[in-house]
């Protein structure tokens, strides 16, 4: 079980306000500090208040090369393979689907993943991957 701190709250309270106004949020902290734990309370909250189910699904941008992260052109075929991010992104990113996923980047921040993912990060809220996809933000 967990005990109630008003210092703990008030982080889960901040990232649910972080939200409301941003669609890519940063946690960070050294491990064991509670990002995950902050992050699942509020969704837990989240899927107990609205009614619909919050869910997380988590991916190490550290454990694969960039271009396996968003995509990458084969050097034998010619032809365009989407990557790890890119394939979350098109699954998790769908109107018709009943509940509400975050794709959560978990692993040491890097200054390559954290670039490309910029395209997501601004106010255009598209992901472009190389081959010149854009993929929207529904």
């Amino acid at each position: 079980g967990l005990t109630s701190l008003p210092s703990w709250d008030l982080k889960v309270v901040q990232l649910y306000e972080t939200t409301l106004v941003r669609h890519g949020i940063m946690t960070v902290g050294p491990p064991g500090s509670g990002k995950s734990k902050i992050i699942k309370i509020l969704q837990d909250t989240l899927s107990q208040v609205n009614g619909i189910a919050h869910k997380r699904v988590r991916m190490n941008p550290k454990a694969i090369r960039a271009e396996e992260m968003f995509g990458e052109t084969d050097r034998m075929s010619g032809e365009w393979l989407d990557g790890v991010f890119a394939a979350m992104w098109s699954k998790f990113n769908d109107r018709t689907r009943k509940d509400i996923t975050w794709i959560i980047c978990d692993g040491p921040v890097d200054a390559v993943w954290i670039e490309n993912l910029n395209t997501v990060l601004d106010d255009n809220k598209i992901l472009t991957l190389a081959n010149g996809d854009r993929i929207p933000m529904t």
